[in-house]
């Protein structure tokens, strides 16, 4: 039977059967690989104990760099919900780092503009244009707050269908947006609890939560402070999708979009086609 992985407590995880809402503790074989909350499994009844015998292929990992290894974060995502706010500062930057990470790990990325009830208006039109850019690439986005009833209604409306989790800087309001998201949170940690059995040491485990709309998201602290680890030039370049597009023209193969001729992407920037601002982050993070 195949079953989704909701939690990993190293010597067992709670599954949940395909087609069953009951969470149940399971134990993996030792063949099986490391298990992330995510993660869809194979599973075998032994007696009065479930067993997790084989781990089906992932769609896509998210991964962090475990010294000279990668080790597996989450599992079957479809997005990155990357965050950000001012307070503490929308940096572009970062967002465009986490872009490239959604990139590297297979997945898409949802930018989330938080604590939009608190800019001027001369802010939130800045802002606008910002979203505008990204949603010119082809990512979603959204502004948000989580003061009022209906400020997450704008999230709400991309989820269906999507499976995410919130990346961002500390202090953008992950976790406001997560208690707006599952407000019975510490229901369903409760009954993954008594399923298992694991009690309270739940507060640094990971987490995969079903939403509405066909919709799912992973929480925990470990991935809510992911970081973004240098990436290779290579993955920079191909991971500015609209700088990509624009290359497709360039005269030479191995352009580095900064001084050659023929250049598609300079010509996209001397016609506002490419936003100067993410062309200026592409060169920092390229090391240009």
């Amino acid at each position: 039977m195949q079953a989704r992985i909701i939690a990993n407590f190293r010597a067992s995880v709670a599954v949940q059967i395909e087609g069953q809402s009951a969470i149940r503790q399971a134990y993996p074989l030792r063949s099986v690989p490391l298990l992330v909350a995510g993660d869809k499994v194979l599973c075998e009844e032994d007696g009065d104990v479930l067993r997790v015998h084989e781990l089906v292929p992932r769609s896509s990992v998210l991964e962090r760099s475990d010294r000279r290894t990668f080790k597996p974060l989450a599992a079957n995502l479809t997005h990155l919900g990357i965050v950000s706010a001012n307070p503490p500062g929308i940096d572009t930057l970062l967002i465009d780092q986490f872009c490239l990470a959604a990139h590297r790990a297979g997945v898409g990325a949802l930018i989330i503009l938080n604590k939009a009830d608190l800019l001027s208006e001369e802010e939130r039109e800045s802002c606008d244009r910002m979203l505008e850019v990204y949603r010119s690439i082809g990512y979603p986005a959204v502004a948000i707050d989580t003061k009022n009833a209906d400020g997450i209604d704008p999230l709400l409306n991309e989820l269906e269908g999507r499976a995410f989790t919130l990346v961002g800087a500390s202090g953008v309001g992950k976790s406001s947006i997560i208690q707006k998201l599952l407000p019975d949170k510490e229901l369903r940690v409760g009954a993954v609890s008594a399923a298992t059995g694991i009690g309270s040491h739940t507060t640094s485990v990971t987490f995969w939560y079903d939403l509405p709309g066909g919709a799912a998201i992973i929480d925990s602290p470990g991935v809510r402070q992911y970081s973004v680890a240098h990436l290779a030039p290579n993955i920079v370049r191909e991971g500015y999708h609209e700088l990509a597009r624009a290359a497709e023209s360039c005269r030479f193969g191995d352009c580095s979009h900064t001084v050659e001729p023929g250049c598609g992407v300079l010509h996209a920037l001397a016609e506002n086609t490419v936003a100067q601002w993410r062309y200026d982050n592409y060169c920092k993070l390229a090391g240009i």
